[in-house]
Parts: C-alpha cells; structure tokens; sequence
C-alpha cells in the first residue's frame, strides 16, 4: 500500500476517519503513547531478565531480551535508512518522510512477544492474550491520535512477530521444560503428560484476529473500490475501521500463532 498512489489514499482516508469519535478515546490513546519510550523499553527489558533470571529461566530471558533489541533496532534501521516512501502529493506531513514501521508500537509489540518468549508453557496462552491486547491497543492508539497510518502499525507488529519466531527457530524453546505440558504423578512411579489447556484459548485468539482481518480486509477493499469519494465520511470511517480491525488481526493471529509454537505434538 505504501508503496502505490491508490495505497497511500487508501491509508490517508484511514487518517481522516480517525477524526471521527476520537475526542472519545483520545486522552487515553496519547497517555498510553506517552508511556512508551526508549527508558520504558530499557526498564523493560531489565524486568524481563530479572523475571527469567530470578526463576528457571535464564536461557529463555536472554532470547526475550536479545529479541527487544533487535526489534527496536531494526524497526528505526528500516525506518530512517532502508524503506522510503514515494511522493504522490498524498502526505500531510511537510516532508513526506517515511514512518514505516510505527516506533511506538514495535516497543509494545516487542514487549508483547518478549513476555511470550519467557514464560513457561503453562503461562504462555494468558501471555499471548495479554501481549495481543498491548500491541493492538498502542497500535489503535498511534492511529487515533493520527501518529501513524495503519501500514506502519501492521508492519511493526509483525516484525517483532518475525525475530520472535526467529529466536524460536534458533532454540529459544529448545529444552523439553520449554515445551511439554506438565506431568501428572501416577502409581508406578513415571508421570503421565497432561493435555495443556493453552491450544483452546490460542485458537479462540487466532480465529478472533482471522475474523477481524477478513472484516478489516473487506472495508479495506470497498475503500479502494471508492477512492473517488475518500473525501467522504463514510468512506473515511471505513478506512479507519479497516486500519484498527486489521491491528487487531495481526496483534491476534501473530502473536496467537507464536505461542503456539511451543504446543506439543499430539
């Protein structure tokens, strides 16, 4: 989208219809916003380390913290000096400079999956839900407050989907503790494995963002469709709602799909 004329419309009726109700959700959304800086992503990653290193899990708070990191740094190395955005008159910002990936929103993504990286199997469905609200909300709220357009926000969220998956790949769950279920003990002596509960809740979480991506998708479609009246409201309104439903959709089925990555095989 970013990258066509068409896109760029289509993402700045988005910002138009954010308008629409803001006064509402505003004060909260620029709280929230101005929450999250570099000292909140630094501090963060020191409660990560001192919750896995305090506990049993050393190997996996490194992987949390190493993945923060990354995502932060190459969200601003994309950012500033790989992506660029063409000049289509479009932009309301006088310089027209690229802001994809959304900053803001890659710290809370990288919280998001980080806290998913260090908690045990047993944590790690409640974890994805929690990380999937953070994510969703400070993307929604960079939107409202007009920081960012929804492109920037989806692409932030799922790059730190993407180095977690990648530290996941890299053994970040590698030991039998990271993976398996509990173990129930039984008369004989060996335990039996437990069925976790967690595939349940992900898949809820999963289908919930499937479902408000296709929604998402669908208005983002007809916006398209209508270019020629973006101006409208109802056409801008419908922009905006496609651009949250589909941080929702992303938060959802990325960071859903991450955790279930530590499900055993059946």
């Amino acid at each position: 989208m970013v990258a066509t004329r068409a896109g760029q419309l289509v993402e700045q009726a988005a910002i138009t219809g954010s308008f629409i109700g803001a006064r509402f959700v505003t004060s909260q959304a620029r709280w929230l916003l101005s929450t999250v800086s570099m000292p909140a992503a630094v501090a963060l990653v020191m409660v990560i380390l001192v919750i896995g290193l305090w506990g049993s899990a050393r190997r996996r708070a490194w992987w949390a913290a190493a993945v923060v990191v990354a995502v932060n740094v190459s969200t601003q190395v994309l950012k500033h000096w790989v992506l660029t955005r063409p000049d289509y008159g479009v932009s309301l910002r006088y310089d027209g400079a690229n802001t994809l990936p959304s900053g803001h929103t890659a710290m809370a993504a990288s919280a998001a999956v980080a806290l998913v990286l260090v908690v045990g199997p047993a944590w790690r469905s409640a974890a994805a839900w929690a990380g999937a609200a953070l994510a969703a909300l400070m993307g929604y709220s960079t939107l409202v407050c007009q920081w960012h357009r929804p492109a920037d926000v989806v692409a932030a969220i799922a790059l730190a989907v993407g180095w977690a998956a990648l530290a996941v790949a890299c053994g970040a769950w590698n030991s039998p503790a990271d993976l398996d279920p509990p173990r129930l003990p039984r008369a004989g002596g060996d335990g039996v494995a437990r069925r976790p509960r967690h595939p349940r809740h992900l898949r809820v979480l999963v289908w919930g963002g499937a479902v408000c991506g296709v929604l998402g998708v669908a208005l983002t479609v007809v916006t398209w469709v209508r270019l020629e009246n973006a101006a409208s409201r109802t056409v801008s309104f419908m922009a905006y709602v496609g651009g949250a439903l589909g941080t929702v959709a992303v938060a959802a089925v990325g960071i859903g799909l991450l955790a279930g990555l530590g499900r055993p095989r059946s």
